[in-house]
């Protein structure tokens, strides 16, 4: 018998076993940590998941989630089925990280006209997948461990756990209720911020403030005032403000969305987050987008391009030609903008109307999808359960869906934790759906409302029933007779009509004081008027001053860069010493005599009178008419990083002034209600006449203008009136000279310039001159060759001097040569040097 030298098999496969049973404990162990981050704990919950499964098992009609049931517009569908099917093959790739170029191009051109600035597509934009991930990149981005956001509640519940897995602490500010006392329906205007306690919720701690205008769930619509209260508090703590406008479009009965970003000091701390899907009805597209100055944006772009880091190209190229779309029509009658509010509005009515008549309390939106309904008069179909966790409006919804096919959100929702069981009467429906949904919610409310009347009535007539029983027993009394019941239902016609002519005669008392009212601000406001002109007339600036230099002075700029930022130098100097007139002159005889119409791109030589003329037109125009004046030009590519001249008559969107420069609109008129006009404001102008599209005028604002009105009036007025008659200066003329003569021969005033200057370095010295009085003053400067050079080459002038052609030849920089001081340099110093003179020979005997 042979001896095993080893263990047995038998100890072999038991050992194994032993081995394999505690690598599989210790593995077990190891997974028993908590995998999920800290920062995941207490958001797990999400109250769209539990809703939207109820709606999916229960409801016939889905009034919960905000999204339309009806189509998005066939521009659009056709915009994306054109991407899909066309020739580009590159719109399945990938596009620019933060953007397809031709979407932040036209959101920037768009956000251009709202906000009343320029913006750069490429830092003042981003598109994200949908507003969700752009609040997301706002909070990563902006909100460290240990900041403070407040929130205004009620809230689109994301924002708190956004804000908690950046690390920060929410700090709540609640909208409170003003019911009204008058009786009518509620409006989500009634819910308002309280001044002190927002005031109250800023620390030193306080990173940013998440505003939702138009606001979801309540529809509310914040005012000026409102956003002014938010705007001056962000500015005296230093707070960023993440504005939220998904619903900016969606505003209802002639309500105006105000852009906080529009407001003072606010650009520079604001971030402006949109969404494709609320704006053209597609929320299944999930575009969306960030707009906001450079300093905010860049660190949005580091959060982006480390998590989702590109959006899907064909959505992007369809948004773009829609935006496009919309771009042109802005304004317009059968612009989409203009027509969904309307559409949408009809269907608030509709769903106001159809919950009110049944006994719910609708607080009627001001803008977005959505309304609030107070539920109070249904509480004895689902009664309360007292010290329940659950608020009553959860429990209510999710009865209502199981029992009536009708699904809502409750209010609390979108409250705090701490704050869920304050407003627990109140659900939220969506009525951005097709008729066929909204009157399927109807036949519910309907049915559901007979059935409680039923209910009610019979509950009514078992108790009325049993206590006439009983009378009758007792006192022997047979039914009462029909006539008598007849007669408590009589109507007494004679008082109902003498109430109808007293209300009649309130309402015509109360038109009449309201007529007599205008008529008294009319006449007040002509009062006013008169009495301002009256002012005015010792305040105007009856003088004018030009200047001429040679355009040949670009030719010294070394590269198409310095050429425009050599004159941009030019039209600096000419602002800031209220040149009213610049003439730019050829001193090489390329014969240029207007600067209207369309030129050749004008390269580093040759034509540079052409090219100067175009960058001084640029620069003198106000930034929100220049897309309507300049289209692209080579001569104009580096036209936008010159600084803005910031003259008067470049307003921002919200300054006032008695006057406006604007573009008359291509808008249908009726006859003899004149022009609209684009003044650069929130409001289009009307002006009093009919002048063809694409003019630029002067308007003069009538005061004072009815703030509710759509439109405000004006009047159009001369170029020269804010000068002439307000003492304002109002920017300067371009006028192209084909040579040195020409710019006295084609002088624009009716009596020529009674003062000539030119300037040399051969020229007396200015410290000593006198100028005489005078009404158009001319100051003539030379280029490299000095004014010499324009004189020699001039066919109309047999002098060689050209001192002759002055009334004063003075140096204005004494000491130093042509070759030390450029053209450019020469027209500030020399317009600086004459200031004193120009101002003595200009007073009046009431100034002196």
């Amino acid at each position: 018998m042979l001896r095993r030298a080893g263990p047995s098999l038998r100890h072999f496969l038991l050992q194994r076993k032993s081995s394999a049973g505690h690598s599989s404990c210790s593995r077990e162990a190891k997974m028993s940590r908590p995998v999920q981050a800290r920062r995941l704990e207490g958001i797990d919950k999400n109250i769209w998941v539990e809703f939207v499964k109820l709606a999916a098992t229960y409801s016939k009609v889905n009034l919960g989630q905000g999204f339309p049931d009806f189509p998005a517009p066939d521009f659009l569908r056709e915009a994306l089925t054109r991407a899909l099917s066309g020739g580009n093959h590159m719109l399945h790739q990938y596009t620019r990280a933060f953007g397809h170029p031709p979407l932040v191009k036209v959101l920037a051109q768009f956000f251009e006209k709202l906000l009343g600035r320029d913006l750069d597509p490429m830092t003042n934009v981003m598109v994200t997948v949908g507003a969700y991930q752009a609040l997301f990149c706002c909070f990563q981005a902006l909100v460290d461990e240990g900041d403070e956001v407040i929130i205004i509640e009620p809230f689109f519940d994301c924002y708190e756990p956004m804000v908690k897995m950046a690390g920060g602490t929410p700090v709540f500010v609640p909208l409170r209720l003003n019911p009204r006392k008058d009786g009518k329906l509620m409006s989500s205007a009634d819910w308002q911020l309280d001044p002190a306690e927002l005031a109250s919720k800023f620390s030193e701690r306080t990173k940013a403030i998440v505003l939702n205008s138009p606001n979801n769930p309540l529809g509310k619509v914040f005012s000026r005032g409102e956003l002014g209260l938010i705007a001056e508090l962000c500015v005296k703590h230093d707070v960023l403000c993440i504005s939220d406008e998904v619903y900016e479009w969606l505003v209802y009965d002639g309500k105006q969305h105000i852009r906080i970003a529009s407001l003072q000091g606010m650009w520079e701390r604001t971030v402006i987050i949109g969404s494709a899907g609320k704006t053209f009805s597609a929320t299944g597209w999930k575009v969306g987008w960030v707009v906001g100055p450079d300093r905010l944006l860049q660190h949005l772009r580091t959060v982006h391009q480390n998590s989702v880091y590109h959006c899907a190209t064909i959505a992007q190229e369809a948004v773009a030609q829609g935006f496009q779309r919309e771009l042109m029509l802005y304004g317009k009658p059968e612009s989409y903008f203009v027509q969904l509010p309307k559409e949408l509005q009809q269907k608030r009515d509709w769903l106001v109307q159809s919950l009110d008549g049944v006994g719910m309390k609708p607080i009627i939106p001001e803008g977005t999808y959505f309304l609030v309904a107070d539920i109070s008069p249904f509480k004895s179909d689902v009664p309360d359960v007292p010290n329940s966790d659950e608020p009553y409006d959860s429990r209510f919804a999710k009865w209502m869906v199981k029992n009536k096919g009708l699904a809502a959100i409750p209010l609390s929702a979108f409250y705090s934790e701490a704050h869920k069981n304050n407003y627990t009467n109140f659900i939220r429906f969506c009525f951005a759906k097709e008729e066929a949904t909204l009157k399927a919610a109807s036949d519910i409310l309907q049915k559901w409302k007979q059935e409680k009347t039923s209910s009610s009535n019979q509950q009514r007539g078992g108790a009325a029933g049993s206590a006439g029983k009983m009378a009758d027993t007792e006192s022997g009394v047979g039914k009462r007779p029909r006539g008598a019941q007849v007669e408590d239902r009589k109507v007494d016609w004679r008082r109902w009509k003498q109430e109808r002519k007293a209300e009649t005669k309130k309402w015509k008392e109360i038109k009449l004081l309201k007529k007599l009212d205008k008529q008294r601000m009319r006449e007040l406001a002509e009062q006013e008027a008169q009495k301002q002109e009256e002012q005015k007339e010792d305040r105007g600036r009856p003088h004018t001053l030009s200047v001429a230099l040679p355009g040949s002075i670009l030719n010294n700029a070394q590269s198409p860069a310095l050429r425009s930022y050599l004159a941009g130098q030019i039209a600096r100097a000419c602002a800031i010493f209220c040149v009213d007139e610049i003439v730019v002159f050829d001193e090489h005889g390329e014969d240029v005599k207007s600067v209207e119409g369309e030129f050749e791109g004008i390269g580093k030589k040759g034509k540079a009178c052409v090219q100067l003329a175009r960058i001084l037109q640029y620069l003198e125009c106000p930034q929100y008419l220049r897309k309507s004046f300049f289209p692209k030009h080579e001569d104009l590519q580096f036209a936008g990083l010159l600084n803005p001249l910031d003259s008067p008559h470049h307003m921002r969107m919200d300054e006032d002034s008695e006057y406006r420069e604007g573009v008359v609109l291509d808008r249908p008129t009726k006859p003899g209600r004149g022009s609209f006009v684009n003044c650069g404001m929130r409001k289009e102008v009307q002006i009093d006449k009919q002048l063809n599209p694409g003019l630029r005028v002067t308007v003069r604002l009538k005061e004072p203008q009815n703030p509710e009105a759509k439109v405000r009036k004006g009047t159009v007025v001369s170029s020269q009136h804010p000068r002439a008659v307000s003492g304002l200066y109002w920017g300067y003329s371009v006028r192209l000279a084909s040579c040195l003569s020409a710019v006295f021969s084609e002088c624009p005033f009716k009596e020529g310039y009674d003062l000539s200057i030119g300037t040399s370095e051969r020229g007396s010295s200015v410290d000593q001159v006198t100028l005489p009085s005078f009404r158009h003053a001319l100051v003539v400067f030379g280029g490299l060759e000095g004014l010499e050079a324009g004189v020699d080459v001039d066919p109309n002038l047999e002098v060689t001097d050209p001192s002759v052609l002055f009334d004063f030849y003075l140096n204005t920089c004494p000491s130093q040569g042509s070759r030390t001081i450029r053209t450019e340099e020469a027209l500030l110093i020399s317009l600086s040097a004459l200031r004193p003179h120009i101002e003595e020979a200009v007073k009046t005997p009431k100034d002196t």
